[in-house]
Protein backbone atom coordinates (compact mmCIF):
# COMPACT_ATOMS: atom_id res chain seq x y z
CA UNK A 1 0.00 0.00 0.00
CA UNK A 2 1.32 3.46 -0.65
CA UNK A 3 1.55 6.47 1.24
CA UNK A 4 -1.96 8.49 2.14
CA UNK A 5 -2.17 11.37 4.20
CA UNK A 6 -5.27 12.10 6.39
CA UNK A 7 -6.25 15.30 7.41
CA UNK A 8 -9.12 17.01 9.96
CA UNK A 9 -10.13 20.37 10.89
CA UNK A 10 -11.89 21.75 14.14
CA UNK A 11 -11.01 24.06 16.92
CA UNK A 12 -7.24 23.15 18.06
CA UNK A 13 -5.27 20.28 15.67
CA UNK A 14 -3.12 19.22 18.40
CA UNK A 15 -6.47 17.87 20.14
CA UNK A 16 -7.52 16.40 17.33
CA UNK A 17 -4.25 14.24 16.15
CA UNK A 18 -4.02 11.30 17.89
CA UNK A 19 -8.24 10.77 17.21
CA UNK A 20 -7.25 11.68 13.79
CA UNK A 21 -4.19 8.42 13.48
CA UNK A 22 -6.36 6.09 15.05
CA UNK A 23 -8.91 6.42 12.88
CA UNK A 24 -6.72 6.97 9.92
CA UNK A 25 -5.32 3.59 10.67
CA UNK A 26 -8.80 2.35 10.42
CA UNK A 27 -9.02 3.32 6.84
CA UNK A 28 -5.23 2.73 5.96
CA UNK A 29 -6.41 -1.48 6.88
CA UNK A 30 -4.12 -0.89 9.81
CA UNK A 31 -6.88 -1.96 12.21
CA UNK A 32 -6.25 -1.11 15.78
CA UNK A 33 -2.70 0.79 16.74
CA UNK A 34 -0.44 -1.07 19.42
CA UNK A 35 0.77 1.45 22.18
CA UNK A 36 2.83 3.88 20.39
CA UNK A 37 6.72 4.23 21.01
CA UNK A 38 8.67 7.50 21.03
CA UNK A 39 12.50 7.74 18.99
CA UNK A 40 14.87 9.08 20.73
CA UNK A 41 13.68 12.69 19.26
CA UNK A 42 10.13 12.30 20.45
CA UNK A 43 9.10 11.33 17.43
CA UNK A 44 5.36 8.66 17.49
CA UNK A 45 6.70 5.08 16.31
CA UNK A 46 4.26 2.28 15.61
CA UNK A 47 6.24 -0.55 17.13
CA UNK A 48 7.91 -3.79 14.79
CA UNK A 49 8.71 -3.00 11.14
CA UNK A 50 6.34 -2.11 8.06
CA UNK A 51 4.63 0.55 9.46
CA UNK A 52 5.29 4.33 9.53
CA UNK A 53 3.64 7.56 10.56
CA UNK A 54 3.89 11.13 10.85
CA UNK A 55 1.74 13.85 12.53
CA UNK A 56 1.42 17.64 12.13
CA UNK A 57 -0.76 20.19 13.42
CA UNK A 58 -1.37 24.03 12.91
CA UNK A 59 -3.69 25.72 14.12
CA UNK A 60 -7.34 24.04 13.94
CA UNK A 61 -5.99 21.37 11.26
CA UNK A 62 -4.25 18.09 12.00
CA UNK A 63 -2.47 15.95 9.55
CA UNK A 64 -1.38 12.02 9.70
CA UNK A 65 0.75 10.26 7.09
CA UNK A 66 0.75 6.51 6.99
CA UNK A 67 2.90 4.51 4.94
CA UNK A 68 5.25 1.24 4.58
CA UNK A 69 8.19 3.10 4.19
CA UNK A 70 9.39 6.21 6.13
CA UNK A 71 7.65 8.99 5.78
CA UNK A 72 7.18 12.59 7.08
CA UNK A 73 4.75 15.31 6.98
CA UNK A 74 4.21 18.70 8.08
CA UNK A 75 1.34 21.16 7.91
CA UNK A 76 1.73 25.52 8.74
CA UNK A 77 -0.56 28.25 8.59
CA UNK A 78 0.28 31.12 6.05
CA UNK A 79 1.58 33.35 8.95
CA UNK A 80 3.24 37.04 8.17
CA UNK A 81 7.43 36.20 8.78
CA UNK A 82 9.60 38.45 9.97
CA UNK A 83 12.12 39.85 7.43
CA UNK A 84 15.05 38.27 8.85
CA UNK A 85 13.79 35.08 8.56
CA UNK A 86 14.31 33.71 4.98
CA UNK A 87 17.68 34.46 5.40
CA UNK A 88 18.00 32.42 8.38
CA UNK A 89 16.28 29.46 7.29
CA UNK A 90 17.27 29.29 3.57
CA UNK A 91 20.61 28.76 2.03
CA UNK A 92 21.77 31.34 -0.28
CA UNK A 93 20.88 28.56 -2.90
CA UNK A 94 17.52 28.39 -1.93
CA UNK A 95 16.75 31.84 -1.76
CA UNK A 96 15.39 31.87 -5.35
CA UNK A 97 12.72 29.31 -4.60
CA UNK A 98 11.30 32.32 -2.43
CA UNK A 99 9.63 34.87 -3.47
CA UNK A 100 9.04 37.28 -1.01
CA UNK A 101 5.82 35.82 0.18
CA UNK A 102 4.20 34.33 2.94
CA UNK A 103 2.98 31.49 1.75
CA UNK A 104 5.88 30.97 -0.44
CA UNK A 105 7.98 30.77 2.88
CA UNK A 106 5.45 28.60 4.30
CA UNK A 107 5.79 25.99 1.13
CA UNK A 108 9.58 25.90 1.62
CA UNK A 109 9.74 25.51 5.46
CA UNK A 110 7.54 22.66 5.21
CA UNK A 111 9.35 20.98 2.49
CA UNK A 112 12.29 21.20 5.43
CA UNK A 113 10.09 20.10 8.05
CA UNK A 114 8.25 17.09 6.35
CA UNK A 115 12.12 15.96 5.29
CA UNK A 116 13.29 16.21 8.91
CA UNK A 117 10.43 14.32 10.10
CA UNK A 118 10.99 11.46 7.50
CA UNK A 119 14.48 10.89 8.85
CA UNK A 120 14.15 11.95 12.38
CA UNK A 121 16.94 14.55 12.17
CA UNK A 122 17.50 17.76 13.58
CA UNK A 123 15.40 20.62 11.83
CA UNK A 124 18.06 23.29 13.43
CA UNK A 125 19.81 24.80 11.86
CA UNK A 126 17.25 24.82 9.04
CA UNK A 127 19.86 26.82 6.32
CA UNK A 128 21.77 23.13 6.15
CA UNK A 129 18.01 21.42 5.76
CA UNK A 130 17.96 20.98 1.53
CA UNK A 131 15.22 22.51 -0.39
CA UNK A 132 13.91 20.57 -2.86
CA UNK A 133 14.57 17.82 -0.40
CA UNK A 134 16.46 14.94 -2.35
CA UNK A 135 13.68 12.60 -1.96
CA UNK A 136 10.01 12.31 -3.26
CA UNK A 137 8.17 14.95 -2.29
CA UNK A 138 4.66 17.38 -2.77
CA UNK A 139 3.20 19.85 -1.46
CA UNK A 140 -0.55 20.88 -1.02
CA UNK A 141 -1.94 24.34 -0.58
CA UNK A 142 -5.30 25.34 0.64
CA UNK A 143 -6.76 28.40 1.58
CA UNK A 144 -4.50 29.39 4.96
CA UNK A 145 -2.15 26.79 5.01
CA UNK A 146 0.68 24.79 3.16
CA UNK A 147 1.23 21.57 3.64
CA UNK A 148 4.40 19.10 2.31
CA UNK A 149 5.09 15.30 2.36
CA UNK A 150 8.76 13.54 2.19
CA UNK A 151 8.57 10.17 1.74
CA UNK A 152 10.29 6.72 -0.40
CA UNK A 153 7.66 5.79 -2.56
CA UNK A 154 5.34 7.98 -4.77
CA UNK A 155 4.03 10.81 -2.70
CA UNK A 156 -0.18 10.75 -2.54
CA UNK A 157 -1.71 13.39 -4.98
CA UNK A 158 -3.80 15.24 -2.34
CA UNK A 159 -5.26 14.89 1.49
CA UNK A 160 -7.96 12.62 2.04
CA UNK A 161 -9.76 15.24 4.27
CA UNK A 162 -12.05 13.29 7.13
CA UNK A 163 -15.30 14.88 8.83
CA UNK A 164 -14.88 16.25 12.39
CA UNK A 165 -17.91 13.81 12.97
CA UNK A 166 -15.86 10.97 11.95
CA UNK A 167 -13.83 11.72 14.74
CA UNK A 168 -16.51 11.62 17.73
CA UNK A 169 -16.88 8.28 18.71
CA UNK A 170 -12.62 7.96 18.46
CA UNK A 171 -12.82 11.31 21.21
CA UNK A 172 -14.65 9.36 22.84
CA UNK A 173 -13.06 5.85 23.29
CA UNK A 174 -9.88 7.81 23.97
Amino acid sequence: MSTKIYGVKGEDGRCLSRPLLRLAAQKYGWGELPQLELSPRGKPLIPGEGRWLSLSHSGGYALCALSECPVGVDIELVKPHRPGLPAFCFAEEELPLFDGSDGSFTRLWTLKESFCKLGDTPLYPPRKVPVPPPCPHKSYEGEDWWASVCCQDTPPEGIEWVNLEELVEIFTTS
